[in-house]
């Protein structure tokens, strides 16, 4: 297996509790179906303390943003995209959008037949019920 990369998903207080885990379920399915890709995903945040999600939902990250290299704080805001991907960091405009940037990830860094295996794998189904 080639050397493990780390995806970072980064939490902060107040962060919408289905913006973390949606793109965390997504992610963890494939670093988990797929370990020969050679990614893993992991949590970070300012601190290790817990981070208090908008609804009450408190998770612990893995790691400090201090411990992953610089963060750059500015980000390119596009109000009509759903996800911007500026390279290093992928940021979404909501709920649902944080998964297909994650599948966007996934498909970046292994390719459109495995992000369209991760979209079925975690039943993410992207036609609305209503």
């Amino acid at each position: 297996m080639k050397d493990l990369k780390y995806i970072g998903l980064l939490l902060f207080d107040g962060v919408e509790e289905l913006d973390a885990v949606g793109p965390w379920e997504v992610i963890s399915w494939w670093t988990r179906n797929h370990p020969e890709d050679g990614y893993r995903i992991i949590t970070v945040a300012d601190d290790l303390g817990a981070v208090t999600c908008a609804k009450g939902l408190r998770m612990l990250p893995l790691m400090t943003s201090g411990c992953t290299g610089a963060l750059d704080p500015t980000i390119t805001v596009r109000p009509h995209d759903r996800f911007v991907d500026d390279g290093d960091t992928i940021t979404s405009s909501g709920v649902s959008a944080g998964i297909d940037g994650a599948l966007h990830l996934v498909s970046r860094l292994a390719g459109p037949d495995r992000a369209r295996e991760t979209r079925r794998g975690s039943q993410y189904d992207p036609e609305p019920p209503v």
